[in-house]
């Protein structure tokens, strides 16, 4: 059984990737647009073969984790069984899960099209912000992408997607009941680990 049906790193690193189009820019949109200005020279000047030996980059590494709160995103993955963990065992999760979305990117990254990511505008939502894209397509169809970000330290950072409608947060959220319904939490750490590199 696949926990992970829902490809969450290969948007992530879809998004990374992408030339963006900045039609309404503030803070949170500014520096997503910067990650990518630092991002691209990165995958796009590594050879093949050493991409292919290695997978991503520790600096372009450095830069999703900048960028990406998978902490925030592992909690609320887990919805109310992340109070029922220890500190040791939210972090287990923690990398796991992390692992688990960083490996999507050298499995799609490089078969992956350069698409144009429109920044439609950006909402303030409390102390959080939500920044609306849409991905135009080379045959002119549109997905819509959009982040919810919060400040930590400063930096605005993803702590969950909305693609397609579908709220990656929820969607894993159920994913994970359904392991943890038909065995326990420990298995479902011993599932995502399994999925993770070095494993």
């Amino acid at each position: 059984m696949k926990i992970f049906r829902f490809g969450l790193g290969t948007w992530i690193f879809a998004f990374l990737i992408l030339a963006p189009s900045l039609l309404t820019a503030g803070d949170a949109t500014n520096q997503l647009s910067a990650t990518i200005d630092d991002f691209v020279p990165i995958i796009t000047n590594i050879p093949s073969a050493e991409f292919q030996a290695n997978g991503l980059p520790e600096s372009a590494r450095k830069l999703v984790l900048a960028r990406f709160d998978f902490s925030e995103m592992t909690r609320r993955s887990l919805g109310w069984h992340w109070n029922s963990l220890n500190q040791g065992e939210q972090q287990q999760f923690v990398e796991a899960f992390t692992q688990r979305q960083l490996t999507y990117y050298g499995k799609t990254v490089r078969s992956s099209a350069r698409e144009t990511v429109q920044f439609r505008r950006e909402v303030q939502d409390g102390q959080d912000m939500y920044v609306e894209t849409r991905i135009v397509t080379r045959f002119g169809e549109d997905l819509p992408i959009n982040y919810w970000l919060h400040s930590v330290n400063g930096q605005w950072k993803v702590y969950d997607m909305v693609i397609d409608h579908v709220d990656l947060a929820k969607n894993f959220r159920a994913q994970f009941e359904r392991v943890i319904a038909k065995s326990s939490l420990k298995e479902l750490l011993e599932r995502m680990k399994d999925q993770s590199p070095g494993s």
